[in-house]
């Protein structure tokens, strides 16, 4: 199959990063086969042309942090600190969750993601009751035609998990047989991450141990793997946040992985909010990968991170959304617009992250996080076809800036017109191609979510009550 895409902005996040006002690109098959300006083109034929005037042309984008099994716990924890959010809503909600609850919160997932040009997303997969939940996952991400990489978790008897069912050495075993079946399956559109936490919060649990640490990076060197970990993220209280376990602990997490002697270009670090000079410093040296999660991070309460600051240390910084239980969306040009908002705020400099980074952050540097530079994250003849196409015809999209502007700035991911992933056009003129009867999937998802919600005793964060007194403006107020 060969296609042409005519006559768009194309923003290729490549080496000489040039932005090409008038151009094409040619697919064929899975992967690009050429790129240039208008006039260039190789000669057809074509089994399809795209004409992609009055659109910009970037390379998918690529969400480092997701969880989609929360798409059904959207809106209600609104005024909730990070801490309570955990045990307030998500432990009680999901246990109430349901193997085909799981169905329908992934299949709402990649119509929204692909609805909002990502083309690829890292999901930060947990560990549920019910058995083969990642053959679920891979198998409904696969037919909607998105590109995933699942991180699954690693997990394995620890002195405060005594009844955990498995060793270290079982849960090895267990995941070998995973990585076997899933890496590098569905035509390369699927690739196996490991989640091995660690942070203080989950040490302080049970959930982590140092021979749960060893014994996961072990396994992601053999196999060349990445490796997952939420990251010195939370809010500052010394009750039950960031603060309080790095007291109990008398280290940070960063601190934590270095003594262990594993920290290196496989990690890739989820938040990094409370990262100090040092972590930042340890970071950059081993190599290491961090993912800022700007809407999370705020509606949550857990500060702006020091961005600026890594970047200028040389770490490779990516973008992710966290998940929509979370900040309800997973739109990634929100959270591109986010990262440059957020970091002007904290540095008090409208210049400490332009739109230009923050793209090269959705794109390139996420590829990089995870060791797919090579196939994905730039527009190049032979990586793959993953390409998103957005409108720029809106009024606020006529700006006198560059399109990296119009696009980071100004537009919304609903903008996305049409997508490819590895070759093969997933979204047309904003409808998924590959999800079929996308109402009916929003029908029956909200109808699942409100019934989780009602049976584990969560629905009253999703009734609105509007602030009285000027007391009251706080979301909290209202929800006391």
């Amino acid at each position: 199959m060969r296609t042409l895409i005519s006559s768009g902005t194309v923003i290729p996040v490549n080496e000489s990063r040039e932005v090409i006002s008038t151009g094409y690109v040619v697919i064929n098959g899975h992967d690009i086969e050429a790129i240039g300006p208008a006039g260039s083109e190789p000669a057809g034929p074509y089994d399809s042309v795209v004409d992609a005037r009055g659109m910009i042309v970037v390379p998918g984008l690529i969400n480092m942090h997701q969880h989609p099994w929360m798409n059904l716990l959207k809106g209600l924890a609104d005024g909730i600190r990070l801490e309570p959010w955990v045990f307030k809503l998500i432990v009680p909600a999901r246990a109430r969750l349901t193997r085909e609850d799981l169905d329908w919160s992934t299949l709402l997932s990649a119509m929204e993601m692909l609805r909002t040009g990502t083309t690829c997303l890292l999901n930060h997969h947990p560990t549920f009751e019910f058995e083969e939940s990642e053959r679920q996952v891979v198998d409904l991400y696969s037919s909607a035609g998105i590109r995933h990489v699942l991180a699954a978790p690693f997990q394995c008897r620890t002195e405060k998990l005594p009844a955990y069912p498995l060793t270290a050495a079982q849960a090895k075993e267990r995941m070998v047989g995973a990585i076997e079946e899933f890496h590098g399956a569905r035509d390369g559109i699927v690739q196996m991450a490991l989640v091995v936490e660690c942070n203080a919060h989950h040490t302080e649990l049970g959930k982590s141990s140092d021979e749960l640490v060893r014994t996961g990076y072990e396994l992601a060197r053999e196999k060349d793997l990445r490796i997952a970990v939420h990251m010195s993220g939370g809010s500052l209280s010394m009750n039950m946040g960031f603060t309080k376990y790095r007291r109990q602990t008398g280290r940070s997490d960063v601190e934590y992985l270095e003594r262990l002697g594993v920290l290196d270009e496989r990690w890739i670090l989820k938040h990094g909010i409370h990262f100090s000079d040092i972590d930042i410093a340890t970071v950059a040296r081993r190599g290491a990968h961090v993912v800022y999660t700007p809407t999370s991070e705020s509606i949550r309460g857990g500060g702006i991170g020091p961005w600026r600051n890594m970047v200028e240390a040389g770490v490779n910084c990516a973008l992710g959304s966290d998940g929509p239980a979370v900040d309800y969306s997973v739109d990634m040009v929100e959270q591109m617009k986010a990262a440059v908002y957020m970091q002007s705020i904290r540095y008090r400099d409208g210049s400490a992250l332009s739109p230009a980074y923050a793209l090269e952050m959705a794109t390139i540097n996420a590829a990089r996080a995870l060791g797919l530079d090579d196939i994905i994250g730039s527009l190049e003849p032979g990586k793959r076809a993953d390409i998103a196409l957005f409108k720029a015809t809106r009024p606020i999209q006529a700006l006198a800036g560059s399109a990296v502007q119009s696009l980071v700035m100004a537009s919304r991911g609903s903008d996305a017109d049409t997508v490819f992933v590895n070759g093969r056009m997933v979204l047309r003129q904003g409808i998924p191609l590959s999800v079929p009867d996308g109402a009916g999937v929003v029908q029956e998802a909200t109808r699942r979510a409100r019934r989780i919600a009602r049976e584990s005793a969560t629905d009253a964060g999703a009734q609105l009550r509007w602030p009285q007194r000027a007391d009251e403006v706080r979301v909290g107020a209202v929800r006391a």
